[in-house]
This record gives structure tokens, sequence and C-alpha cells, in this order.
């Protein structure tokens, strides 16, 4: 009686386990063919997709009035790649920044938020051409923007 029972068992896990497969399973020939196909599709989008995002992200620019607090000299316009509440983190950029072989600075701004500036120049046109080269190499900066120093 256990060997029948037992049979029986094995039987109706058998027959369940392999009729789900069959049912929904689809042709193998036909999804080979469709997933080369999307495979192909996904590859050339997502090749193509980024750098387009980062050649047409607007240059962002603002002017505040800031002071230096950490570096040699402040330029008219600096390409920010960090902003900090705590001035440790700013610092922390800083030095990565300083290890890569950049000169950068930090400002403080009235509402007191550090900014980490990876280059300044005295004229805009030079500026924005720095700030598209540092979006391009980094992309850990990809929302590095142009702040303006106000004139006191």
């Amino acid at each position: 009686m256990k060997i029948i029972v037992s049979v029986i068992l094995l039987a109706l896990i058998t027959v369940s386990c392999g009729t789900n497969k069959r049912v929904y399973a689809p042709p193998f020939e036909e999804e080979e063919t469709e997933s080369v196909v999307v495979k192909e599709n996904v590859q050339t989008t997502t090749a193509q997709n980024p750098k387009k995002t980062e050649n047409t992200k607007p240059v962002v620019s603002r002017e505040e009035n800031v002071t230096m607090t950490h570096g040699d000299v402040m330029k008219r316009f600096n390409v920010i790649v960090g902003s900090f509440a705590n001035v440790d983190n700013a610092l922390k950029l800083r030095e990565k920044l300083n290890g890569m072989g950049y000169t950068s600075i930090i400002m403080k701004n009235d509402a007191g938020m550090s900014r980490v500036s990876i280059a300044g120049f005295d004229e805009e046109a030079p500026a924005r051409t720095e700030l598209m080269k540092v979006r391009e190499r980094f992309p850990e900066f990809a929302d590095a923007w142009l702040l303006i120093s106000k004139k006191k």
C-alpha cells in the first residue's frame, strides 16, 4: 500500500512540474531570435545615449558673494564640482583634486555652503570650456557648474 501511494505522489509531482514549463515556454527558435534583436538594440542605445546627455546638458551658472577659505588665488569664474554644508567634506574633495594635479580652492557663500572649485578663470569663455572638459573626463562631476563671484 505504501508503495502505491508513493508512486502516485511521485507521478503527480512529476506531471505538475512539467506542465507549467510546457504551457508558458515559447518556442525555442523564436525566443533566441527575439533576444538577439533586443540585445543589439540595447547595446546600440546605451552606447549612444551617455554621450548625447553629456554633450547636451546645459551649463548652469550662478552669481554669488563668496569668500575664499582654502586655496591660493580666487578668480571671477570658477568651475564648481562640489558644494557642501560640512567643510570637512569640502576639504576631502579638495585633497582628492589636488592629488589629481589640480589647484583647487574652497569658497564659502553667504548661506554658509562650501563650494569646491576645480579651476578658476578671469574670463567666462575658457571657464565654460574647462567645465565641459571636466564633465567629459570625470563622470562623477557630471553636475559641475559655473560660479561667477560677485564684485564687491
